[in-house]
């Protein structure tokens, strides 16, 4: 089988999506298949094959020809703007899709709704298009306060995703959090299969034993947290507990790996709390297994969270685990069985939880065992691809019967 994976956004991975389709195309390739990658790169697309980038050739669009730049969409501030923006990925994307040919694919698996909604359109009718969501745009348009329940613009959004979702064979949701945000938004979940996130473990162990450059401090326990520096991840939430913490004890450090538009402030915030000397901001890390392997707690503090791969990680690392009672989280850590779990947002609450763990080594130590033996079966890459090659199945199958009624 040909498949072609899109996405509007970066590639090589430079977040979860990113994660997954790396994970996706290894495990597919494992398989037999054979996998290309139409993503951007900075501000161009390209077409991923192999280990190898090549640019598009691509001509201008007659935006005139392009049926999905619809002039009614958009109603009220934060909408309209999100409809600009996706016009405007669309049109680039649009020259990306016209400058390969689609038709030697079997299949065309989306990664974002913007690149679907090009798709459907078009692509030849006899290829299947499969949608990998990882987010709800109206729900977190919502959530951002951009829309009101019941409004105008919510229901604009709404009917534009789940018109986009209806037309795509299957949808791949990882968790039943987010299938829930999808019905409590009223948008249609009736072709949508749950699938896990899955890891290629043996290769994440092998990075496990990499060099990190980084001296372990003796006598000291590492707390680490990984990923985008943004509020949405409740690192403030992280630093006040943290603050708390070194009022008790001394005898710990963290390590604040990723990089994001919060940084500054959140390294302005370390010191203001006096906990600078023992907070280390490493950046963006490619080296993430290995320092996991170093460290002794993983602390998610997210304010709100899908399935993140950054929690995979950990689990699979046995890492005793601090997270967040929220989204897809409570799916993935059970309280006092593979982890501990804290209210998003309440820092009292995670110092809490992580003084339960500096108090009680043993409970520290079943706790990472637990994770790591849930995450090795949760998350196995043969699972996950096994599950999508079905999916693909089937979508060949139910197409073809469409197609072929179209026909008679």
């Amino acid at each position: 089988m040909k498949v072609l994976i899109t996405t509007i956004f970066a590639y090589p991975p430079k977040g979860g999506l990113g994660k997954y389709i790396k994970e996706l195309k290894s495990g597919l390739e494992q398989e037999g298949h054979t996998v290309h990658i139409l993503a951007r790169n900075g501000d161009e697309y390209h077409i991923i094959r192999g280990n190898r980038q090549y640019p598009l050739k691509m001509k201008k669009l007659d935006r005139r020809n392009a049926s999905f730049l619809s002039s009614r969409w958009g109603m009220g501030n934060q909408v309209q703007l999100y409809f600009k923006k996706i016009r405007d990925e669309s049109t680039k994307f649009l020259q990306a899709v016209q400058a390969i040919d689609l038709s030697q694919y079997q299949i065309i698996h989306a990664q974002d709704i913007v690149s679907a909604s090009v798709l459907r359109v078009y692509k030849p009718s006899v290829i299947p298009l499969v949608l990998t969501v990882h987010g709800c745009v109206t729900a977190e348009y919502y959530y951002y306060g951009y829309i009101r329940p019941h409004s105008p613009e919510m229901k604009i959004l709404s009917s534009f995703e789940s018109g986009v979702i209806q037309q795509c064979e299957q949808t791949i949701v990882p968790s039943k959090w987010l299938l829930g945000v999808y019905e409590k938004c009223e948008i249609s979940t009736q072709n949508m299969k749950i699938i896990s996130n899955g890891i290629n473990i043996p290769r994440f162990d092998a990075q496990m034993n990499a060099q990190t450059g980084l001296k372990s401090p003796s006598n000291k326990t590492i707390i680490i947290c990984t990923g985008r520096l943004e509020k949405v991840k409740g690192q403030h939430t992280l630093l006040d507990a943290l603050a708390r913490l070194k009022k008790i004890r001394k005898d710990w450090v963290c390590w604040i790996v990723g990089r994001g538009e919060a940084k500054r402030e959140l390294q302005k915030k370390s010191k203001r709390l006096g906990i600078d000397d023992s907070v280390k901001f490493l950046g963006r890390r490619y080296d993430v297994p290995a320092l996991l392997k170093q460290a002794h707690i993983f602390v998610i503090p997210s304010l709100e969270e899908n399935y993140p791969y950054s929690l995979v990680e950990a689990q699979i690392a046995g890492k005793a685990i601090v997270a967040s009672q929220t989204g897809g989280i409570t799916e993935m850590v059970k309280h006092d069985v593979n982890g501990l779990l804290f209210p998003a947002g309440n820092s009292k609450k995670l110092y809490e939880e992580v003084k339960r763990l500096f108090k009680d080594p043993d409970l520290q130590k079943r706790l990472g065992n637990e994770a790591k033996a849930w995450g090795s079966q949760q998350f196995s890459l043969d699972t996950m691809t096994k599950q999508v090659i079905d999916i693909y199945n089937n979508a060949l199958e139910s197409n073809t019967n469409t197609v072929n009624k179209g026909t008679d």
